[in-house]
């Protein structure tokens, strides 16, 4: 199969020729049109916007885009499921016109960030500069002028983010009263509001909805598992009316796995990046952390070829990731190097190739980048980039899977106290709040931020008090929980970092990648959330590896379970994270230089919610001091192999989730957000999943007891030290086969992390 790929593909065949890589699989997307829908001049659209249409050549409606039509028009909440770069954008906008050209209705279409709406606006205005429908961007770049002129006469589409409607529902008095005047509320890109993101997107169209007349909801999102279950929870709301879309409209796209056998995972997409560069070919490479990317970078820069290459991530300044897109779209770079932030729509021209540097944490997220090639209708690929990490271990012994796969399920926990009580503090300061008007959660967290003195009861009604209103000008931002420190060259910020990550990688002596620029930590201000750093020298070969280890306190339990008889919590935690040291490592090799430890730790302390798995106890040795050890390498080691496969198997980031082990058989997996994400409860709905790939890891593997192929975690706090791929077999078997166990308190001795 491999075979005719190469002798008939000219580009698969210099992959194959590389004896330094293998390829181990080809799957092919023939080209692909959607079923096409009525003729536009049978819709209700103003005469001149139908012969603009016709004049880019839409003639017709796609199926889907008729059958989302009729639904908007009808009142529905409507949820557009559907690939990248089919019109998911024409699907509402075209009905949202028709009912704005016959009745006065206004709407709200929403963007997860600044820099999509406004390349989407850029794509509408060549729609309705055809017609007296007016639309203005409301964002941080608004100048005071035009947002008078949004104040005192509202535009018919209002082009936003939720970080701007978030701030202005609670400083802006006029912003308030402006909703009024809107009745629909357009969400694109929804896939996006997974996780803690989505718990805040929660609340801001919950505080949104308290000075709306009426509201409709419309969402557009490209393929996931569960889009009418997880709009419903995000959006609060009932009812509403599915309409799935083609996966994609494109030419042929082959997707080529490839094991590197004498490269590193990272210097194979710098060498696949090289490859398209000689070919004249556009390529993203995606990444799924900021450090991979820039690591990337520099092993483009060492090979001399670094000019046509830039990195494009979240922390870059906004001028220079614009001047990265547009030099991208006019050809003056050829390869972009980029986290998820390409996963959205924002408009870099065409790419003939995609490199997956690492596996995406889900198959939408492959999806979602692999729609962003071959959108010309040319013959594209797709390269997905095995390393020694488990999911590659399985995927290379199950490369057909790695296709076969159905797109996960998303999740939104905004049951987050802490993400609850900042919105319910704003809500009740941006107006009071009648007593059993909203649900009985928010009306718990009301009367705890009753309890701390933040909010009054006056009558029927929750009011702000004094120390509320301080408390709400300390809140900004709903990109996490707001714990952030800055990044400081001189007097200059070049970047940010959320707690806890943060001290994994900033701490005093930490090297840090940014922009492809490196750079020293000297001095790390926990106190005020300040990392001062100095340049290093571009060619600088050393990196540091933080050393922690975390202490968990169970505060308290949500629910309890079995997997397979074995009891496991869902709890709240309060996790201790302590960076006692660090690792000095060669770049490249791996080859540790230095091992330093720190006179005063650095910690941080957060909550969080989590699982904890009351694993069947096992004797290894009838030696105790022997069998504490072997017993403390099984359970590190099913801690890791758990986690590194349940973020595959749930769609989680690489840091979504951290994990903490006991030789006693406790093992907790928890959200790595203070208040918590919804991952590690997500994890405990396909455990079994997680169990049956991670013993079929663990066992296939032909290492002596344990490497980065099965047990090892480039996150791990003891520098993958302590850990038994043999033992960790017969811990995760024994859950499987639903051993004897018993819930039993959290020892006190040292954990693994």
């Amino acid at each position: 199969m491999v075979a005719k790929y190469m002798l008939e593909d000219e580009f698969i065949g210099e992959l194959g020729s590389d004896r330094a890589r293998i390829i181990l699989y080809v799957h092919e997307d023939k080209p692909s049109e959607p079923s096409y829908g009525p003729s536009i001049d049978s819709l209700d659209l103003p005469r001149e916007l139908t012969n603009r249409l016709k004049g880019i050549g839409i003639d017709r409606l796609y199926d889907f885009q008729w059958q989302a039509y009729q639904a908007i028009i009808n009142g529905d909440n409507t949820v557009i499921m559907a690939g990248t770069g089919v019109g998911k954008t024409e699907a509402f906008l075209l009905p949202l016109i028709s009912m704005m050209s016959r009745e006065d209705i206004k709407v709200i279409i929403m963007y997860p960030t600044k820099a999509l709406a406004r390349d989407q606006l850029l794509r509408m205005q060549r729609y309705l500069s055809a017609i007296d429908i007016s639309v203005m961007p409301y964002d941080g770049d608004t100048p005071s002028n035009a947002r008078s002129r949004i104040y005192s006469s509202p535009p018919s589409i209002l082009i936003t983010n939720p970080d701007m409607v978030s701030e202005a529902l609670s400083h802006v008095s006029k912003f308030r009263e402006l909703l009024h005047e809107y009745k629909v509320v357009v969400l694109d890109d929804f896939h996006v509001y997974n996780g803690v993101f989505g718990a805040h997107v929660h609340y801001v169209l919950k505080r949104m909805r308290r000075f709306m007349r009426n509201w409709q909801f419309v969402v557009s999102t490209a393929t996931v598992g569960n889009p009418l279950d997880f709009a419903r929870e995000l959006l609060d709301v009932g009812n509403a009316t599915l309409i799935r879309g083609p996966e994609g409209r494109r030419g042929l796209v082959r997707h080529v796995l490839i094991s590197p056998i004498t490269r590193s995972r990272l210097a194979e997409a710098a060498e696949l990046a090289r490859t398209c560069i000689k070919r004249d070919m556009k390529c993203l490479v995606f990444a799924d952390s900021h450090r991979f990317v820039e690591l990337i970078k520099r092993f483009v820069d060492k090979a001399g070829f670094g000019d046509r290459v830039r990195v494009h991530r979240a922390g870059l300044a906004i001028e220079e990731r614009h001047e990265v897109e547009d030099g991208f779209k006019e050809g003056r770079y050829l390869v972009l190097l980029s986290t998820p932030t390409l996963e959205m729509g924002i408009d870099v021209g065409d790419a003939d190739v995609a490199v997956m540097a690492t596996i995406p944490p889900s198959y939408s997220k492959y999806l979602q980048r692999s729609g962003r090639v071959g959108r010309r209708g040319q013959r594209a690929y797709v390269v997905q980039v095995l390393g020694d990490d488990p999911m590659s271990t399985y995927y290379s012994s199950n490369p057909r899977e790695f296709y076969t796969r159905r797109p996960e399920d998303l999740y939104v926990e905004w049951r987050n106290d802490e993400i609850a009580r900042r919105h319910c503090l704003l809500m009740v300061y941006e107006r009071p709040v009648r007593s059993g008007s909203v649900d009985i959660y928010c009306e718990e967290i009301l009367k705890s931020l009753v309890n701390d003195g933040l909010v009054e009861v006056r009558g029927n009604y929750y009011v702000v008090s004094g120390r509320g209103r301080d408390a709400v000008k300390a809140i900004h931002g709903i990109r996490g929980i707001g714990d952030v420190i800055r990044i400081v060259e001189g007097k200059k910020v070049v970047g940010h970092r959320e707690l806890p990550m943060a001290l994994r990688e900033l701490h005093d002596g930490a090297i840090y990648l940014h922009g492809g620029r490196v750079y020293e930590v000297y001095r790390l201000d926990l106190r005020n959330r300040v990392a001062q750093v100095r340049k290093l020298p571009s060619d600088y070969d050393l990196y540091t590896t933080a050393l922690y280890n975390s202490e968990p306190k169970i505060d308290d339990i949500i629910e309890d379970g079995l997997i397979n008889s074995v009891p496991y919590q869902y709890v709240n935690l309060t996790i201790r994270e302590i960076v006692h040291g660090y690792l000095v490592k060669r770049f490249g090799s791996g080859e540790v230089v230095e091992k330093r430890e720190f006179s005063e730790p650095f910690t941080y302390e957060f909550r969080t919610k989590g699982v904890v798995i009351y694993a069947p106890f096992i004797t290894f040795s009838p030696f105790e001091n022997v069998d504490i050890v072997e017993r403390g390498k099984a359970y590190h080691a099913a801690e890791h192999i758990i986690i590194m496969v349940g973020e595959n198997v749930i769609g989680a980031g690489p840091t979504d989730l951290g994990g903490i082990s006991y030789p006693t058989g406790h093992i907790i997996i928890y959200d790595s957000y203070p208040g918590g994400s919804g991952t590690a409860k997500m994890l405990t709905r396909r455990i079994n999943e997680v169990l049956k790939i991670s013993l079929g890891v663990l066992t296939h593997c032909t290492c002596t007891d344990g490497c980065p192929k099965c047990v090892y975690s480039p996150y791990c706090g003891n520098d993958n030290h302590y850990l038994s791929r043999k033992n960790a077999i017969k811990v995760i078997d024994s859950i499987i086969k639903g051993a004897s166990s018993r819930i039993t308190e959290l020892p006190t001795e040292s954990s693994y992390d």
